[in-house]
Formats: C-alpha cells, structure tokens, sequence
C-alpha cells in the first residue's frame, strides 16, 4: 500500500465533503462487512472507511429515511418509558378517613 496515496486521497475526500458529522452506508467487505447500513460518523472517520472501500457516502434520500426512522425509534423509547414510570395514587375523601366509613353506608 502507498501510503502518500492514501493519505493524499483521504485529504482530497475531507475537501470534498462538508460537515463535521457525515452519513455513510457500509459495503459487503471480505472481512465481514455487512452492506447496507447507514451510520452517522466524525467526518473524519468516514472518509477513511471510503477511502479503504468499506463505506460509501450516503445520498440525501437515505440520510432522510435514516433520520425519520431513529425518529420513530426515540419517539417509541420515550413513550415506552414514559408508559413505565406512571404510578397512580389512590386518595381517600378527607371525610371518609375520620370516620371509617365507606360511601355506600351512609
């Protein structure tokens, strides 16, 4: 590997792409990579997986459908806790606790 190449090629992809985060989807890699997975990364960082052949740069439509997919996905998570933490009260009458009655004696 030459490694004036690589390095001059990751420069020239970090001019290229704006941003400080980028969205990248992997590529099917002898190493067990698995095609097709959009994952938000430092810019950095994703230009190195392009550069090595193991990501692509995402188009606009699938950072889109990523975005409104996690989402869909906070928005269930909050609901769910939220579901969760609802505790409920049961409160006597203040007239009903003094005199040990119960409201169909009266």
């Amino acid at each position: 590997m030459d490694l004036r190449r690589y390095y001059q090629e990751l420069r020239q992809k970090e001019a290229e792409i704006e941003g400080k985060e980028i969205y990248v989807v992997s590529l099917d890699t002898p190493d067990g990579g698995k095609a097709g997975v959009i994952t938000q990364v430092p810019k950095k960082l994703g230009c190195k997986l392009i550069v090595e052949g193991k990501a692509r740069l995402a188009t606009t439509e699938e950072v889109e459908q990523f975005e409104k997919e996690q989402a869909e996905k906070r928005a269930e998570f909050f609901n769910q806790e939220f579901a969760r933490k609802i505790q409920v009260q049961v409160v006597a009458e203040p007239s009903m606790r003094k005199s040990g009655k119960s409201p169909e004696r009266e």
